[in-house]
């Protein structure tokens, strides 16, 4: 950020939004979710912002109404965005990324109360309890043990730590090399690096995910929607274009057979510029899907509509301060990401 662009910052922040808000607040907001879990039972450390409580859900949706906002569904947003629909208000959306089982046990009530649509984006290694949810097993390992060694893609490598702080900065290290790893030996490297077998992983992942029975339950309520999310949840900048076409093509087509609906909206798994580029954005427009959302912060414009396939959304967890939700809304937080650019590609 040069010095015109925090002089600029700085003059929105000054003036609480007042400026910002109606050059970048944007039409509506889309917010990113991943699990729903009471405080007690956030017990993470790393990955604590992951979730966010049923209270705080509840009390960010409050504020929401406070501010005149409507909830909508991504088939509703297709629609304004289309111009087949026009709305005064401006919108919220509420997406969740992966499928855990407490989105469900937690979480529906809370949007059933309220009675807001919601998204939930299935990765398909989830109720196939075939995932490695190494973002988990990795900061328990890394509790027990003071070094690891992963075969990355230059090779193996060993990370070693020797306190909470140097702790925190070598996961980072760490989560970075195996989103890089090549597919075809992905599990193993992750599997060796944690020294666990499948049936360990498959025992660390019971009763976390939503089961197929319980997915299509969401899809058959009038405020569920359910999305695809790749089958093995893996960074596709690193896929070939074969492995990138199998694991969008193959979530999308499974979960259509089982929820016996057509699946329509789209997340890019871990979603940042890292991980998504214009040639999985591109497919994803291509296989016909109606949104592709990014994890990377933004407002939506209805200049948006000329890149549906590359939505922005916002991050909602315990951590997200009333503050951060009045820079989300005016615009303050779109120009700290993004400047004056209402695209992301």
């Amino acid at each position: 950020m040069n010095w015109i662009e925090q002089k600029t910052l700085g003059l929105f922040v000054k003036t609480n939004g007042i400026i910002s808000e109606p050059i970048l607040g944007g039409i509506g907001h889309i917010f990113m979710l991943h699990r729903i879990l009471p405080n007690p039972l956030n017990t993470y450390e790393t990955n604590k912002s992951l979730a966010i409580s049923p209270s705080h859900l509840e009390e960010c949706i409050q504020y929401f109404i406070s501010k005149k906002y409507v909830f909508i569904s991504l088939d509703e947003l297709t629609s304004i965005l289309k111009g087949k629909e026009k709305r005064k208000e401006k919108f919220i959306c509420f997406t969740l990324d992966d499928g855990y089982k407490d989105n469900l046990v937690y979480g529906f009530p809370v949007f059933k109360k309220y009675n807001i649509p919601f998204t939930i984006y299935i990765t398909n290694c989830f109720p196939n309890n075939t995932a490695i949810l190494w973002w988990y097993l990795l900061e328990k390992k890394m509790k027990e043990k003071s070094s690891l060694e992963l075969n990355t893609i230059v090779g193996f490598k060993k990370y070693t730590w020797q306190n909470e702080k140097e702790r925190n900065s070598v996961y980072n290290e760490i989560r970075d090399e195996i989103r890089k790893i090549p597919a075809t030996r992905f599990r193993k490297s992750v599997l060796d690096m944690l020294a666990m077998n499948e049936e360990e992983v498959m025992d660390e992942n019971k009763n976390l995910f939503l089961n197929w029975d319980e997915i299509r339950q969401i899809s058959q309520e009038e405020i569920g929607c359910i999305g695809a999310h790749t089958v093995n949840h893996l960074s596709l900048k690193s896929l070939t274009d074969n492995e990138l076409e199998n694991e969008i093509i193959s979530s999308k087509e499974e979960i259509e057979i089982q929820i016996k609906q057509k699946v329509n909206h789209f997340a890019y798994p871990y979603g940042g510029r890292e991980d998504v580029g214009k040639r999985e954005c591109e497919l994803v427009k291509k296989l016909g899907f109606k949104t592709g959302a990014l994890n990377q912060a933004g407002n939506v414009f209805m200049k948006s509509r000329i890149q549906m396939e590359c939505l922005p959304r916002m991050p909602l967890g315990n951590a997200t301060t009333r503050k951060q939700m009045d820079y989300i809304l005016n615009g303050i937080n779109h120009f700290s990401y993004n400047r004056f650019n209402k695209l992301h590609y």
